[in-house]
Protein backbone atom coordinates (compact mmCIF):
# COMPACT_ATOMS: atom_id res chain seq x y z
CA UNK A 1 0.00 0.00 0.00
CA UNK A 2 1.36 3.45 -1.10
CA UNK A 3 2.77 5.66 1.57
CA UNK A 4 0.96 8.71 0.24
CA UNK A 5 -2.21 7.30 -0.40
CA UNK A 6 -3.90 11.22 -0.54
CA UNK A 7 -1.26 12.35 -3.18
CA UNK A 8 -1.20 9.23 -5.18
CA UNK A 9 -4.94 10.03 -5.76
CA UNK A 10 -4.46 13.06 -6.99
CA UNK A 11 -2.23 12.24 -9.32
CA UNK A 12 -4.21 11.26 -12.51
CA UNK A 13 -6.14 14.32 -12.40
CA UNK A 14 -2.84 16.23 -11.91
CA UNK A 15 -1.52 15.15 -15.49
CA UNK A 16 -4.36 15.06 -17.21
CA UNK A 17 -4.97 18.99 -16.01
CA UNK A 18 -8.14 18.85 -14.13
CA UNK A 19 -7.02 19.66 -10.60
CA UNK A 20 -7.99 23.52 -8.97
CA UNK A 21 -4.61 25.68 -8.50
CA UNK A 22 -4.49 24.91 -5.35
CA UNK A 23 -4.67 21.17 -5.28
CA UNK A 24 -1.88 21.42 -8.28
CA UNK A 25 0.51 23.05 -6.33
CA UNK A 26 -0.05 20.92 -3.41
CA UNK A 27 1.13 18.45 -5.79
CA UNK A 28 3.76 19.83 -7.18
CA UNK A 29 5.50 20.61 -4.04
CA UNK A 30 4.75 16.90 -2.79
CA UNK A 31 6.53 15.97 -6.08
CA UNK A 32 9.65 17.80 -5.44
CA UNK A 33 10.51 15.90 -2.45
CA UNK A 34 9.03 12.25 -3.18
CA UNK A 35 11.25 10.40 -5.36
CA UNK A 36 8.13 7.12 -5.70
CA UNK A 37 5.33 9.73 -6.67
CA UNK A 38 7.19 11.15 -9.06
CA UNK A 39 8.02 8.10 -10.76
CA UNK A 40 4.13 7.34 -10.69
CA UNK A 41 3.58 10.36 -12.09
CA UNK A 42 5.44 10.05 -15.04
CA UNK A 43 3.90 6.59 -15.35
CA UNK A 44 0.97 8.33 -15.50
CA UNK A 45 1.69 10.81 -17.82
CA UNK A 46 2.70 8.62 -20.26
CA UNK A 47 -0.35 6.60 -20.01
CA UNK A 48 -2.33 9.96 -20.24
CA UNK A 49 -0.20 10.41 -23.73
CA UNK A 50 -0.92 7.35 -24.94
CA UNK A 51 -4.54 7.55 -24.49
CA UNK A 52 -4.29 10.92 -26.30
CA UNK A 53 -2.57 9.17 -29.01
CA UNK A 54 -5.48 6.62 -29.16
CA UNK A 55 -8.52 8.96 -29.21
CA UNK A 56 -6.69 9.88 -32.40
CA UNK A 57 -7.20 6.47 -33.86
CA UNK A 58 -9.77 5.88 -36.32
CA UNK A 59 -10.86 2.87 -34.87
CA UNK A 60 -11.40 1.47 -31.07
CA UNK A 61 -10.63 -1.87 -30.24
CA UNK A 62 -12.84 -4.61 -30.71
CA UNK A 63 -15.39 -5.23 -27.73
CA UNK A 64 -14.21 -8.67 -26.75
CA UNK A 65 -10.26 -7.25 -26.39
CA UNK A 66 -12.39 -4.86 -23.96
CA UNK A 67 -14.40 -7.36 -22.45
CA UNK A 68 -10.77 -9.96 -22.36
CA UNK A 69 -8.57 -6.58 -20.75
CA UNK A 70 -11.36 -6.07 -18.04
CA UNK A 71 -11.90 -9.81 -16.80
CA UNK A 72 -8.11 -10.03 -16.29
CA UNK A 73 -7.88 -7.11 -13.49
CA UNK A 74 -7.24 -7.10 -10.34
CA UNK A 75 -10.15 -6.85 -8.06
CA UNK A 76 -9.84 -4.08 -5.86
CA UNK A 77 -8.47 -3.80 -1.92
CA UNK A 78 -11.23 -2.19 0.09
CA UNK A 79 -8.47 -0.58 2.08
CA UNK A 80 -8.35 2.33 -0.81
CA UNK A 81 -11.22 3.01 -3.52
CA UNK A 82 -9.66 3.24 -6.70
CA UNK A 83 -10.58 6.14 -8.98
CA UNK A 84 -12.70 6.43 -11.84
CA UNK A 85 -10.20 8.20 -13.88
CA UNK A 86 -8.04 5.15 -13.03
CA UNK A 87 -9.94 2.49 -13.55
CA UNK A 88 -10.57 3.82 -17.41
CA UNK A 89 -7.58 4.22 -18.48
CA UNK A 90 -6.26 0.86 -17.05
CA UNK A 91 -8.69 -0.83 -19.20
CA UNK A 92 -8.87 0.97 -22.19
CA UNK A 93 -4.38 0.55 -22.18
CA UNK A 94 -4.68 -3.34 -21.13
CA UNK A 95 -7.18 -3.35 -24.22
CA UNK A 96 -4.44 -1.63 -26.48
CA UNK A 97 -1.70 -4.04 -25.15
CA UNK A 98 -3.96 -6.80 -25.88
CA UNK A 99 -4.64 -5.51 -29.16
CA UNK A 100 -1.44 -3.61 -30.49
CA UNK A 101 1.52 -4.39 -28.28
CA UNK A 102 4.49 -2.66 -27.97
CA UNK A 103 4.17 -0.96 -31.25
CA UNK A 104 1.55 1.40 -30.14
CA UNK A 105 1.93 1.14 -26.01
CA UNK A 106 5.88 2.26 -27.16
CA UNK A 107 8.81 0.15 -25.58
CA UNK A 108 8.73 -2.92 -23.68
CA UNK A 109 10.79 -2.80 -20.10
CA UNK A 110 13.26 -6.11 -20.25
CA UNK A 111 14.95 -5.40 -16.89
CA UNK A 112 14.70 -3.01 -13.30
CA UNK A 113 17.24 -3.25 -10.77
CA UNK A 114 17.39 -1.43 -7.27
CA UNK A 115 20.47 0.08 -6.27
CA UNK A 116 21.35 0.33 -2.68
CA UNK A 117 24.13 2.37 -0.87
CA UNK A 118 27.67 1.18 -0.96
CA UNK A 119 30.62 2.75 1.61
CA UNK A 120 30.91 6.46 0.78
CA UNK A 121 27.35 7.02 0.06
CA UNK A 122 25.32 6.26 2.82
CA UNK A 123 21.64 8.09 1.69
CA UNK A 124 22.20 6.88 -2.17
CA UNK A 125 19.96 4.95 -3.77
CA UNK A 126 18.58 4.95 -7.49
CA UNK A 127 15.38 3.15 -9.33
CA UNK A 128 16.69 1.52 -12.80
CA UNK A 129 14.48 0.38 -15.52
CA UNK A 130 16.03 -0.94 -18.74
CA UNK A 131 13.53 -0.65 -21.86
CA UNK A 132 14.24 -2.46 -25.29
CA UNK A 133 14.66 0.85 -27.79
CA UNK A 134 15.56 -1.50 -31.17
CA UNK A 135 19.26 -1.56 -32.03
CA UNK A 136 20.27 -0.60 -27.90
CA UNK A 137 18.53 -0.97 -24.45
CA UNK A 138 16.96 2.89 -22.80
CA UNK A 139 18.01 2.64 -20.00
CA UNK A 140 16.49 5.51 -17.22
CA UNK A 141 17.60 6.32 -14.14
CA UNK A 142 16.20 7.52 -11.13
CA UNK A 143 18.90 8.07 -8.35
CA UNK A 144 19.12 10.01 -5.01
CA UNK A 145 21.57 10.80 -2.11
CA UNK A 146 24.77 10.82 -3.95
CA UNK A 147 27.43 13.31 -3.05
CA UNK A 148 28.08 16.75 -5.36
CA UNK A 149 30.29 16.19 -7.79
CA UNK A 150 33.33 18.31 -7.36
CA UNK A 151 35.75 19.95 -10.13
CA UNK A 152 36.45 17.13 -12.73
CA UNK A 153 34.37 14.64 -11.03
CA UNK A 154 31.31 12.65 -12.33
CA UNK A 155 29.38 9.26 -12.25
CA UNK A 156 29.23 6.66 -14.05
CA UNK A 157 27.10 3.78 -14.82
CA UNK A 158 27.82 0.21 -15.11
CA UNK A 159 26.40 -2.99 -16.21
CA UNK A 160 28.31 -5.94 -14.18
CA UNK A 161 28.90 -9.31 -15.35
CA UNK A 162 29.46 -11.88 -13.19
CA UNK A 163 33.11 -12.39 -13.52
CA UNK A 164 33.83 -8.69 -13.07
CA UNK A 165 33.75 -7.84 -16.66
CA UNK A 166 31.70 -4.47 -17.29
CA UNK A 167 30.22 -1.79 -19.87
CA UNK A 168 28.98 1.22 -19.48
CA UNK A 169 25.93 2.58 -19.59
CA UNK A 170 26.68 6.41 -19.32
CA UNK A 171 28.22 9.28 -17.27
CA UNK A 172 26.41 12.02 -15.24
CA UNK A 173 26.80 14.62 -12.56
CA UNK A 174 24.63 15.73 -9.91
CA UNK A 175 24.55 19.27 -8.10
CA UNK A 176 23.86 20.02 -4.46
CA UNK A 177 20.55 17.93 -4.40
CA UNK A 178 22.13 14.74 -4.89
CA UNK A 179 19.79 13.72 -7.12
CA UNK A 180 19.50 12.83 -11.06
CA UNK A 181 16.95 11.61 -13.09
CA UNK A 182 18.72 10.18 -16.25
CA UNK A 183 18.45 8.74 -20.26
CA UNK A 184 21.31 6.50 -21.14
CA UNK A 185 21.96 3.90 -23.64
CA UNK A 186 23.40 0.46 -22.67
CA UNK A 187 24.13 -2.42 -26.27
CA UNK A 188 21.82 -4.71 -25.93
CA UNK A 189 23.72 -7.57 -24.88
CA UNK A 190 24.52 -5.84 -21.18
CA UNK A 191 20.82 -7.52 -20.50
CA UNK A 192 23.09 -10.94 -19.85
CA UNK A 193 24.85 -9.03 -17.13
CA UNK A 194 23.62 -9.59 -13.49
CA UNK A 195 24.40 -6.30 -11.92
CA UNK A 196 24.61 -2.49 -12.20
CA UNK A 197 26.32 -0.18 -10.26
CA UNK A 198 27.62 3.60 -10.00
CA UNK A 199 31.29 4.29 -9.47
CA UNK A 200 32.53 7.43 -8.95
CA UNK A 201 35.44 8.66 -11.87
CA UNK A 202 37.83 11.46 -11.66
CA UNK A 203 39.65 10.39 -14.80
CA UNK A 204 39.19 10.04 -18.65
CA UNK A 205 40.27 5.94 -18.24
CA UNK A 206 37.70 3.66 -19.89
CA UNK A 207 37.96 1.12 -17.27
CA UNK A 208 35.95 1.75 -13.60
CA UNK A 209 37.46 3.50 -10.65
CA UNK A 210 36.75 0.69 -8.35
CA UNK A 211 35.08 3.51 -6.08
CA UNK A 212 31.80 2.18 -6.16
CA UNK A 213 28.92 4.29 -4.16
CA UNK A 214 25.66 1.84 -5.30
CA UNK A 215 24.86 -1.09 -6.83
CA UNK A 216 22.05 -3.37 -7.02
CA UNK A 217 21.05 -7.03 -8.64
CA UNK A 218 19.57 -6.71 -12.48
CA UNK A 219 16.06 -8.84 -12.79
CA UNK A 220 14.40 -9.46 -15.55
CA UNK A 221 11.15 -8.64 -16.46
Amino acid sequence: MSEHPEAQDLLGPFVMGDLDPAEERAVEVHLEGCASCRREAEALRLAHERLVEFAAASEAPPSHLRDRAVASMPRPTPRRTVPPWAVAAAVLLLALGIAYGPSLLGSQEVAAASLEPMGEAPDAGAEVNVQDAGENLAVSVDAWGLPECQKEEYYELWFVEENGEHVSAGSFTVGESGDAELDLTAPRFATSYQRIGVTVERDKDPRPSGVMMMGGELHGS
